[in-house]
């Protein structure tokens, strides 16, 4: 089976069928801008929101919340615990540029799961799932959708009760990254309950998880049935990622490497003010490194930076060796 053309949410055209993942702190406009660069995705996703907090944003302002003409469609994704946060965030986002409004049920992070009673931690409260969505879908203008984990235990028991809740609530897609609440990436994730998940639902369903290049994806669709595939942290490595599963030939070699990682450095200290910039980039650093031999050294030393000029200083003296 090849890669699909694509699919629809709604009435958006997702082409090709591939997502780029909300990831907080990586997928800012700056890294979406590198990420077009070399080939986009169907859909891209903002990072994670607070519903709480997002209400204060401004859409023609560099922050969480801005986008460009060129990303459409994007999807912008909040993590709530409350119908009234839900609510607000949402209409919020239908008077600015949002394609797609996506609730997080899948966030395991203490600081959001457990602190905040919100992402993975609802799925222990399918309740409260209902009234969230419910309130989202009385003020949107455009498609909800959700991206969910598989709940505290592998149980097809409760996929069936939550697909009842997000049907009932008349979600337009859904995506699962399917591990269990808490469970970390090391463990492999469980791709037969994307189709388990594709079974039950009439809507596209979305699969994310251990996808690192072509062949995983193409993989991923065979095995499951799933109607489109979410990249996160590959594309982080591999800004190019979604180009190379389209099929295309690259010739990843060190002068690649050190032009993609210049545009990087480009595209995030143009739009960030030098402190919010040296947190981006030594985020996005220590995933990218992992494409260098000596990548970890190079990571470890843009950790010390302590200012843009010392970062390209680092690039210039330290780069060509990394590799």
């Amino acid at each position: 089976m090849g890669l699909p053309e694509g699919f629809d949410i709604a009435d958006i055209a997702i082409s090709p069928a591939l997502v780029l993942a909300p990831m907080a702190g990586i997928t800012h406009l700056p890294f979406r801008r590198l990420v077009r660069k070399y080939g986009p995705p169907g859909l891209m996703f903002t990072e994670m929101l607070s519903a709480r907090t997002l209400p204060a944003e401004f859409f023609d302002r560099p922050g969480f919340v801005q986008c460009d003409d060129a990303e459409h469609p994007i999807s912008y994704q909040i993590f709530a615990s409350c119908p009234e946060d839900a609510e607000a965030a949402t209409r919020k986002l239908c008077e600015g540029p949002a394609d797609i409004v996506d609730l997080n049920l899948a966030c395991p992070a203490p600081e959001i799961a457990k602190k905040r009673k919100a992402g993975a931690h609802l799925l222990s409260d399918l309740d409260m799932v209902g009234k969230i969505l419910s309130a989202m879908k009385a003020v949107s203008s455009v498609p909800i959708t959700v991206k969910i984990r598989l709940g505290k235990v592998p149980d097809r028991g409760f996929l069936t009760d939550l697909s009842l809740v997000l049907k009932e609530n008349e979600v337009a897609a859904v995506t699962i990254h399917p591990r269990i609440t808490g469970e970390k990436l090391k463990r492999l994730s469980r791709w037969e309950y994307i189709g388990y998940m594709k079974s039950l639902m009439a809507v596209p369903v979305i699969g994310n998880g251990d996808v690192k290049g072509r062949e995983d994806c193409l993989r991923m669709i065979d095995e499951t049935g799933c109607d489109g595939v979410m990249v996160g942290r590959a594309a982080v490595q591999k800004p190019w990622i979604f180009s190379e599963i389209a099929g295309k030939q690259l010739d990843i070699n060190g002068e690649f490497l050190l032009h993609v990682y210049r545009e990087a450095v480009r595209l995030f200290s143009d739009y960030f003010e030098e402190s919010r910039f040296l947190g981006r980039i030594k985020e996005f650093t220590w995933y990218f490194s992992k494409n260098m031999k000596f990548g970890h050294h190079f990571a470890s030393l843009i950790q010390n930076a302590d200012s843009l000029a010392m970062v390209k200083k680092i690039v210039d003296d330290k780069f060509s060796g990394s590799y």
